[in-house]
């Protein structure tokens, strides 16, 4: 009876005291500020961690380079990995829904993506549009989230960089005018690299939940516990 009433107090099924689900993620090779890190010490990661004392979660980690654990989560190689909703992932990935939405309460957290510029460049942007941008070309890394709001505001792109370094090596060399990356990441590498000859502009070009993405043939297996894990993270992130 003890079992049943905890059950109820915490609003999850009596599943939850079942054994762990065995959940394996990739995480990127390199630290994605502030969600992510190798050494496990990003934001979420620590609500992941947080939210398996409510529904109990077995996590394992793999650590392998973006687009390897997009192939990785597509193929089934990795159960989860967290990413932006994109429709086109829905094919062969599973995210928190409501009314065919994705869910920004059950969301593990939130990226920035900014635009930069070089010192003394006029090129500039208001929330809405570009300023003095022109046919200037953008430089970003393909697939991304805000790679379909570029194109929306008949934007010049290019997504030849394979990562955000070789981004904002494209900028520094004049290939670009700007480039587009994410918020934390950007400003590392400014930091280390580019400090006095590249700006970070204030306002973010877009603003976007991050999910616990899982391979939707895993979902498939183990929908109730997923779909647990996921309020989970909610009650973490907006206690009541």
């Amino acid at each position: 009876m003890r079992q049943i009433a905890m059950s109820l107090l915490l609003g999850f099924p009596l599943l939850a005291q079942a054994a762990p689900l065995e959940l394996k993620m990739c995480v990127f090779d390199h630290p994605f500020p502030p969600l992510t890190s190798p050494d496990g010490s990003g934001q979420a990661q620590d609500v992941l961690r947080r939210a398996s004392r409510l529904q109990p979660v077995q996590i394992q980690i793999v650590v392998a380079p973006r687009f390897q654990c997009m192939e990785q989560l597509r193929t089934g190689q990795v159960d989860a990995m967290l990413a932006a909703f994109i429709e086109e992932r829905t094919s062969y990935s599973a995210f928190p829904m409501t009314d065919s939405q994705p869910d920004a309460s059950r969301a593990v957290g939130e990226l920035n993506f900014s635009v930069s510029r070089r010192h003394g460049g006029t090129v500039d942007w208001d929330g809405k549009q570009f300023l003095n941008l022109g046919r200037q070309p953008v430089g970003t890394q393909p697939g991304l989230l805000h790679v379909s709001l570029l194109r929306q505001l008949n934007v010049v792109i290019d997504d030849s960089a394979g990562s955000p370094e070789q981004a904002f090596a494209m900028l520094a060399q004049n290939r670009v005018a700007a480039v587009v990356t994410q918020q934390g990441e950007g400003e590392a590498i400014i930091a280390r690299k580019y400090k006095g000859e590249v700006d970070m502009l204030p306002t973010p070009l877009i603003v976007t939940p991050m999910y616990l993405s899982v391979n939707r043939n895993f979902y498939q297996r183990h929908q109730a516990q997923v779909d647990s894990y996921w309020e989970a993270v909610r009650q973490v992130r907006n206690p009541r």
